[in-house]
């Protein structure tokens, strides 16, 4: 018997380790068997991935990012993506980890796929950055803003935007268009949005609905509009001393008892420079059978706004473009519809205008159509390439553009106030450029996407006023 103990006592001793070795691991999903501050551990990790897809998933949904040079998320992706985020958030709930980690790495994956296809921008354009030519670029005169039609291309609209901190502390976005719409003339409603961080969720908007008097001098264009005490003012004045011009808007408007005070403005900008769409070398095609032509002109701006007699004075953070943008059909093109049409059906429109201390820049994509200029030391540089870079959605995001002359320009952008119906955003802008440390940078940020709204459609059917948003 005691031979036989000996091979029954390893018998038992290697049933027991195949017992074991088939049985099933405890999984880390079971809030049981981990104790308090290890649930917290691990809880806190997967809700950080959580966070991480979900930011992805909402760069992908409002197409937070470049979709011409990167390709595009499957729509089908997105929408099962979404489901498993959904359900991820409730495996977290009930502290099922393992569950949730599956679920937000499948999503993760679905929105990693990235397709490029003819079919995205079914066009050709222009390619201004890969073939830089400078010879038509100058500085635009008062004079420029009264050529209607260039390259064939017809004058769209006509303002500057502006943006910048006040001595209140608040953030301020104050956006002015005179409406061409390719019709030769200024059409009615002449457009005022005002916007502040103090109550974000607050849109002042005025439509002032009478004709605008437009009155030229050699050296001068001025527009005037008013009615039942709104008005809206800007003249454009050649500058002697940097050749350029100078821009001086006004515009005053009276309380709305219950829902807006009284508020005013006086701003001036001289522009650093003309960015010039295409280079000034002819017109670009910037979405199919619409082209675009004109100039943009960031700069750094001064002046006040007043709301209910409060007086705010912009502080250095200030600055402000005028744009003078001309969008019509292409040549032929007997069925011209609205661009803000072919911006909502395409998407991929970026327009950035910024003013910093040291440098001023506009970085442009309609479609397929690539831009930019960069004025710094009196030059007008032209990366050989930029790219966008989203960080949190809608929030944030950054450029790299390579330049040539002195290196990457590095522009970090944090949005400030958000315009949903016309998709324009202000922001503040930090970042380097040769070595140097960008200061009291600022922004005029616009991004439509696919599927945006017709913000055009979208003013000529909405109440004056829109308050709150």
């Amino acid at each position: 018997m005691k031979k036989l103990q000996l091979p029954l006592l390893i018998l038992c001793c290697l049933l027991m380790v195949l017992f074991i070795g088939c049985s099933k691991a405890p999984e880390t999903k079971q809030s049981g068997k981990m104790d308090a501050n290890m649930t917290k551990v691990v809880d806190a990790m997967v809700r950080e991935t959580y966070e991480n897809v979900l930011n992805k998933y909402k760069i992908a949904y409002y197409f937070w990012y470049d979709t011409y040079a990167d390709g595009e998320i499957p729509t089908a992706n997105i929408i099962e993506a979404d489901k498993k985020i959904k359900d991820a958030e409730k495996e977290l709930a009930k502290t099922s980890f393992d569950n949730a980690k599956k679920l937000l790495k499948d999503a993760d994956s679905l929105l990693s796929v990235k397709i490029k296809s003819p079919d995205q921008f079914p066009y050709e354009t222009s390619t201004p950055l890969l073939n830089p030519d400078l010879s038509k670029v100058k500085k635009a005169k008062a004079s420029d803003y009264g050529v209607l039609d260039r390259y064939g291309v017809l004058m769209n609209d006509i303002g500057p935007s502006i943006w910048g901190y006040g001595d209140d502390g608040e953030y301020y976005f104050i956006m002015t268009f005179f409406n061409y719409h390719a019709t030769g003339n200024i059409i009615i409603p002449v457009v005022v949005e005002i916007m502040s961080t103090k109550d974000p969720n607050k849109r002042y908007l005025y439509l002032i609905k009478k004709d605008t008097k437009v009155t030229k001098t050699d050296n001068s264009i001025d527009y005037y509009v008013e009615e039942s005490g709104k008005m809206f003012h800007m003249l454009v004045t050649d500058d002697p001393v940097g050749g350029g011009t100078t821009v001086l808007v006004e515009g005053k408007y009276p309380p709305y008892p219950g829902k807006a005070p009284a508020i005013s403005f006086s701003v001036t900008t001289t522009p650093t420079f003309s960015y010039w769409y295409n280079q000034n070398v002819g017109a670009a095609m910037m979405y199919p059978e619409i082209v675009l032509a004109g100039f943009e002109q960031p700069g750094p701006a001064s002046g006040n706004i007043t709301i209910a007699d409060k007086k705010i004075t912009f502080n250095k953070t200030a600055g402000a473009v005028t744009e003078v943008c001309m969008i019509s059909g292409a040549p032929g093109n007997k069925n011209y519809k609205e661009y803000r049409e072919a911006m909502s059906k395409y998407g991929n429109e970026w327009y950035i205008a910024i003013h910093t201390n040291q440098i001023d820049a506009m970085f442009i994509s309609y479609g397929k159509f690539r831009d930019a200029g960069i004025y710094y030391k009196g030059k007008y540089i032209v990366p050989a390439e930029y790219k966008l870079i989203p960080g949190i959605a809608n929030q944030t995001l950054t450029i790299i553009a390579k330049t040539k002359e002195y290196g990457d320009l590095v522009l970090n952008f944090e949005m400030k106030l958000h315009d949903p119906v016309y998709t324009e955003r202000v922001a503040t802008v930090t970042g380097s450029y040769d070595g140097q440390v960008l200061t009291n940078g600022g922004s005029w940020f616009e991004h439509c996407f696919k599927g945006s709204p017709d913000g055009i459609k979208a003013v000529q059917e909405t109440p004056e006023l829109v308050d709150p948003l």
